[in-house]
């Protein structure tokens, strides 16, 4: 295991999180960028759009000829991401294996480098074709999440005020990610089952909707899936509801082994739940729904109050748009109609809308 570069204590910057006159005093352009930037941050804007907002004021600055925002996904390990202005026709080092995001991130504050005293830093500035580099850190929930990053092919190089200026920049995107995150926050917790993590009805059926009107207009496919358990009243009766509750959590992780990104998979309602297959036809949605069944069936299920393995069955009712509906209610009711008739017919079975 190689153990990471310890951060040079001469290439770590000191600076102020509160701004001051002085800090600007010949900087007034720089300040105007940086106020524009903080207006915008009442807007609801995705990383992604934070990221290259950042990267527009960076690029405006013009004190640098190339600049490299990196977004790792911080603690809550959302997807990595990179902007890059100025690196048009080398290849940009690998996210993880960018030096001077560790640095910063470790040291928690500006690293201001620059070529002829460091070997691993030598190595990363050829690979970058530049002469001096600054960097800021960023982080979320409390840990690094990315950096922001200045190079220069040749002299001069930075100074400390261009640390400060650049950090400043850094804590306006932190702001903005952190608002991003903690807004994304919200809607996963109003979207998401709490007994089994599932997405909920609301967020199902909204997302149904948008689903058959991208069918529609790709002329393609999509399918509905509508499961229930079949007499799973008796385990609420005879064990109680925190058994039941118990294996309603290792159903829902049954459901979701196999299934695919694009899948949306959500609790329904008790012990009914529901799925929108992409792009899937007759053909398709009986191969995951004869699947599901026969994992349910293969499964066995346990809860401390039971005491032994439980062996479940699980009903289904399938619809295809557009074949059984245009709109999400004609495939919802087409699909809860072929479930009932899985249930009349002997249970343990899937049915496709008539």
């Amino acid at each position: 295991m190689v153990l990471p570069s310890p951060v040079p204590e001469q290439f770590v910057v000191e600076v102020a999180s509160d701004p001051t006159l002085e800090n600007f005093a010949h900087r007034l352009e720089d300040l105007v960028l940086l106020l524009r930037m903080a207006i915008l941050s009442g807007l609801d804007m995705t990383t992604s759009t934070i990221l290259h907002l950042s990267a527009d004021v960076a690029e405006r600055m013009r004190w640098a000829d190339r600049q490299l925002l990196i977004f790792t996904g911080g603690p809550s390990q959302r997807p990595s991401e990179q902007v890059a202005r100025g690196f048009e026709g080398l290849e940009l080092p690998p996210i993880e294996a960018n030096l001077l995001a560790t640095w910063c991130g470790r040291a928690g504050k500006p690293i201001l480098a620059w070529r002829g005293t460091h070997a691993e830093l030598d190595a990363f500035l050829d690979r970058v074709q530049a002469r001096h580099a600054l960097a800021v850190p960023m982080f979320l929930e409390y840990g690094p999440a990315g950096a922001i990053q200045f190079f220069r092919r040749g002299d001069p190089g930075f100074k400390i005020e261009d640390a400060q200026m650049l950090w400043f920049l850094g804590l306006l995107t932190e702001a903005q990610l952190e608002r991003a995150h903690s807004a994304q926050k919200l809607v996963t917790v109003a979207f998401t089952d709490y007994l089994t993590g599932l997405r909920t009805r609301g967020y199902f059926e909204q997302e149904l909707s948008q689903e058959v009107k991208r069918t529609l207009r790709n002329r393609a496919a999509c399918s509905v899936l509508l499961l229930d358990i079949d007499d799973f009243k008796q385990v609420n009766d005879r064990w109680g509801h925190h058994a039941g509750d118990e294996i309603l959590r290792q159903f829902a992780r049954v459901l979701t082994r196999d299934m695919r990104q694009v899948d949306t998979v959500a609790r329904y309602g008790g012990d009914e739940f529901a799925m929108i297959l992409p792009g899937s036809d007759h053909e398709g949605a009986r191969f995951v729904a004869t699947r599901l069944r026969d994992s349910v069936r293969e499964t066995q299920f346990w809860a401390p109050e039971v005491g032994k393995p439980l062996i479940l069955h699980v009903s289904l009712g399938v619809a295809v748009c557009p074949a059984d509906g245009t709109d999400s209610l004609q495939l919802l009711r087409a699909a809860d109609l072929a479930l009932y008739r899985a249930k009349r017919e002997g249970k343990n079975r899937l049915c496709f809308s008539a």
